[in-house]
């Protein structure tokens, strides 16, 4: 099967474990030169790595070739199409949003100490840390490069910058609250702005500089990424504690593993106060954290925990679909907000 086959294969899943597989099926199926779109942002995806040094290139390669879904660079071509725009056009700004992405992975696996990456061994584990950083410091640079050299770089240039260094603050705030399980929703909702939501932003926005249109619209395609991407973290961070984990994909908990308190987590804690006296003996390493992880997460599903970030989600996807009302309407915009909802109410 072809890539673009796979990818759309994939959207279709996840639409079945929607809440309306038939809408967000239908929607995708509307849209014009779609399939075609996909393979060539595939190709261009393998272009942007041809002149990189040999084991840079297989460290970057070994993530960005294993697949994945494709999401960021999706919401590019979908919001270049709703805005008038050739989709073609949009391909190197989704390139460069899946580049982004790459990189974070890169470093994410780094900082985490992870093993497994879609499905296969993470890059850290088979060319080492080093390595890892340096293919994800090289994947940015790339990105910035495609942007300078597209004709819409003075719109979507100094954004990408700004969300790039999102992306860091994100990142380095995560790294400050873990371990101590005492994060804030507000602390939590911090991180995900930066980490998760600002990329996602960009990736909408671009989509119309990439079709020439400025002013109200990038800015309402913008609001409508942001509010995505944060929903789309909310029940990712839901499904670390209630997923199938043969559909997820990793084991439950994986967050707790890791240190991390995420909004599930942190509700369970605020209902639950007895919870933190567990966690603070992980943390002190009077617990195992395999004896600790399945009473917590009992703990989450127990006091609604999962249910919150679900609910929380919505309203954020909610306020998406108010900010994209300001896009023209179309098969193209009919597809974003498909998609939109499929994604907050994936249930793997």
């Amino acid at each position: 099967m072809a890539n673009d086959e796979v990818i759309l294969a994939q959207l279709g899943q996840a639409a079945v474990r929607g809440v309306r597989p038939e809408k967000a099926q239908a929607a995708l199926a509307q849209v014009p030169r779609l399939p075609e779109d996909l393979a060539a942002l595939e190709r261009e995806l393998s272009r942007a790595t041809a002149d990189a040094e040999r084991t840079l290139q297989a460290a970057a390669r070994h993530l960005v070739s294993a697949g994945g879904k494709r999401i960021r660079p999706m919401v590019t071509l979908l919001a270049c199409g709703a805005c008038g725009g050739e989709a073609a056009r949009a391909v190197p700004f989704g390139v460069a949003a899946e580049l982004t992405h790459s990189a974070t992975l890169l470093h994410d696996d780094v900082l985490d100490g992870g093993e497994m990456r879609r499905g296969q061994p993470a890059s850290r584990v088979v060319w080492g840390n080093n390595v890892s950083v340096l293919a994800g410091d090289w994947l940015l640079t790339r990105a910035l490069e495609i942007v300078a050299g597209h004709e819409a770089r003075a719109d979507a240039l100094p954004p990408l910058l700004a969300t790039m260094r999102r992306l860091v603050e994100g990142e380095v705030k995560q790294l400050s609250l873990r371990g101590r399980f005492h994060a804030t929703e507000e602390d939590y909702f911090e991180v995900i702005r930066g980490k998760t939501a600002s990329l996602f932003g960009w990736a909408a926005a671009a989509g119309a500089w990439a079709a020439g249109v400025r002013g109200e619209v990038p800015a309402a395609l913008a609001a409508f990424g942001e509010g995505v991407g944060t929903a789309f973290q909310l029940v990712d961070d839901a499904l670390d504690y209630a997923a199938d984990p043969a559909l997820l994909g990793k084991r439950l908990g994986t967050d707790l593993f890791e240190g991390k308190a995420t909004l599930p987590l942190i509700r369970a804690l605020r209902a639950d106060p007895g919870l933190r006296e567990k966690l603070e003996a992980l943390v002190e390493g009077r617990a195992d954290a395999e004896a600790v992880a399945p009473a917590v997460i009992d703990a989450v599903r127990r006091t609604d925990g999962v249910e919150a970030a679900r609910a929380i989600a919505r309203e954020h996807t909610r306020g998406a679909m108010a900010a994209l009302e300001r896009v023209p309407d179309g098969a193209h915009r009919k597809a974003l907000a498909e998609a939109a909802w499929s994604l907050t109410e994936r249930a793997f």
